[in-house]
């Protein structure tokens, strides 16, 4: 059983991850692609690409066949689309709306699809697969950014925790420990135990998470 000085950054996170992840409908676009990039674990990172795709499917398909115009190519490129959202989770980190993003991709994939089709070479519509961050300077400024912002959320999220509901979610959701076991390792006397931390924890992840445009806000944070 770990011991409190067990519990890692790390386990911290992924409890995180695991108790702001179970109410899907209340994340906010940035809260749900904060939590998909920072999800490690398979099962949870699928949940939330489920979310995702149930938010965007139409949409995405309605630009797909803007695009390609081919009803036929149209289901094919809209996966194509979230395949590549999925890959490149990481990359998103708030300084354009999720929707933005999307279309992005989505422009890139029927472009690409289209001169594949038409046997040309490509002139730069692969660029989202060759080269995420670009080259220059510049676009490399623009990635420190964008991970300032993904870890300056992460600290929000640390300051709204006390010691004892991040401890609670890492030994509940990192460990899979009972809350009455953690309730008796932490030796909590409050009436309602390690689940009352539970309950606190989730209330300040969803007031965090669920905000409006928080990802593109961070600098305040």
């Amino acid at each position: 059983m770990p011991s409190q000085r067990d519990v890692r950054a790390w386990d911290v996170r992924a409890g995180v991850c695991a108790a702001a992840s179970e109410q899907l409908s209340e994340l906010s676009d940035d809260g749900l692609m904060f939590l998909f990039g920072a999800s490690e674990e398979r099962e949870q990172a699928n949940r939330l690409f489920t979310e995702l795709y149930s938010r965007y499917r139409i949409r995405v398909s309605t630009w797909c066949r803007r695009v390609a115009r081919d009803r036929e190519k149209v289901d094919d490129l809209t996966q194509e689309v979230f395949l590549r959202a999925y890959r490149y989770r990481r990359s998103f980190r708030g300084e354009a709306r999720l929707s933005t993003w999307l279309y992005t991709i989505a422009r890139n994939t029927c472009f690409t699809a289209l001169k594949r089709a038409e046997d040309e070479p490509s002139t730069g519509a692969e660029a989202l697969d060759a080269a995420p961050w670009g080259e220059s300077g510049f676009e490399i400024q623009r990635r420190l950014e964008r991970e300032e912002a993904f870890h300056s959320l992460w600290r929000l999220i640390e300051r709204k925790l006390t010691p004892t509901e991040a401890r609670v979610l890492a030994l509940h959701y990192g460990h899979d420990l009972p809350l009455s076991v953690i309730t008796r390792q932490l030796m909590l006397s409050n009436p309602s135990g390690a689940k009352a931390y539970i309950v606190n924890a989730k209330r300040k992840l969803r007031a965090v998470l669920s905000a409006h445009g928080n990802g593109r806000h961070l600098a305040a944070a």
